[in-house]
């Protein structure tokens, strides 16, 4: 009986003592691992968050950026890293929904505790400028009489690419994958004639206007940013929703008062002018979801990518 006490008191002191290091979080500076290099949108929008949520939390908040394998080398580190709050990741669709459902990685949607989505790009179907087709039904039309249609993206398993499998199957429409490296080759190859179509974020549409058209937007209602720009469903065509999204987490087990602080901090960051004017330059719209809808968030897009990629035939390795 003794020893089961002693056993009972070490759990409650134990337990405690969590409670009381997780109310007095954060007591020293922490970090936001970015899965990419330097000076891209992600990265630039992190530090930004980063300023401001350090002035919520009183402790220098440092931006690192761990690069290298489509990003899942930076969220690999995340998803080991102690579990006390002060290594955060912010972690983008890509890395989180469609790698670990592509090859076998040391981490999955379900080895983080999400604080909160901080950015979310939706994406637009994209055409020649000086092509025939005036909306989404009108390539919907075309794509059937000439069965083969070819389409871009940014890679095998990237949010465009899973946009027109999803397109594909909506419509019952038969179109060719052809990968290229990121969007100003899936440019030259639309001008080129070698694609029909691929899908992009709305920014790319606004600084290559003399070049492309965009047909739709994939999102539930219109940007504020494209405000001429209608979606799929206004149109008349299946209602999809695809868009480019990152947000803060943290190891799996983090306590969740240290989470909950997270997400404080994440909340005012995400509403200050000095974050927004930064999303502005970036042309991103703003976007923003706590941490337990950001974490069903997360687990839903983990599962409709994994579908969208075994109906591609596209296998984890």
């Amino acid at each position: 009986m003794k020893t089961i006490a002693a056993l009972f008191a070490g759990c409650v002191i134990t337990s405690v003592a969590g409670v009381v290091a997780a109310a007095e979080f954060p007591t020293k500076a922490m970090s936001i691992v970015v899965p990419f290099g330097a000076g891209g949108s992600t990265d630039l929008m992190t530090r930004a968050l980063a300023i401001e949520m350090g002035k919520s939390l009183g402790q220098e908040v440092v931006v690192v950026n761990k690069a290298g394998a489509g990003g899942t080398i930076g969220t690999a580190e995340v998803a080991a890293a102690k579990n006390d709050g002060y290594t955060i990741g912010m972690l983008p669709v890509g890395p989180l929904t469609t790698q670990p459902n592509l090859r076998r990685l040391p981490y999955g949607a379900d080895s983080f505790e999400y604080v909160c989505l901080v950015y979310s790009n939706p994406q637009a179907l994209l055409v020649r400028k000086d092509a025939p087709f005036r909306n989404v039904l009108d390539l919907v039309a075309y794509a059937k009489k000439n069965p083969g249609m070819k389409y871009g993206s940014s890679g095998a398993g990237s949010v465009p690419h899973m946009a027109v499998v999803a397109f594909a199957q909506a419509t019952g429409i038969d179109v060719v994958h052809v990968p290229h490296k990121g969007d100003s080759d899936n440019l030259t190859s639309v001008l080129g004639g070698h694609i029909t179509t691929f899908v992009t974020h709305t920014a790319f549409v606004a600084s290559n206007a003399d070049s492309v058209r965009a047909l739709g937007l994939m999102a539930p209602k219109r940007l504020k940013e494209v405000p001429d720009l209608p979606t799929f469903a206004e149109q008349g065509a299946p209602a999809l929703n695809f868009q480019v999204w990152g947000g803060l987490a943290v190891p799996k087990g983090t306590a969740a008062p240290v989470v909950a602080r997270l997400e404080k901090a994440c909340q005012a960051a995400v509403a200050s002018d000095a974050f927004r004017g930064q999303l502005a330059k970036l042309n991103t719209p703003e976007a923003y979801m706590g941490s337990k809808e950001f974490g069903a968030f997360v687990l839903a897009e983990f599962d409709r990518n994994r579908d969208l990629l075994l109906k591609a035939g596209m296998k984890k390795e």
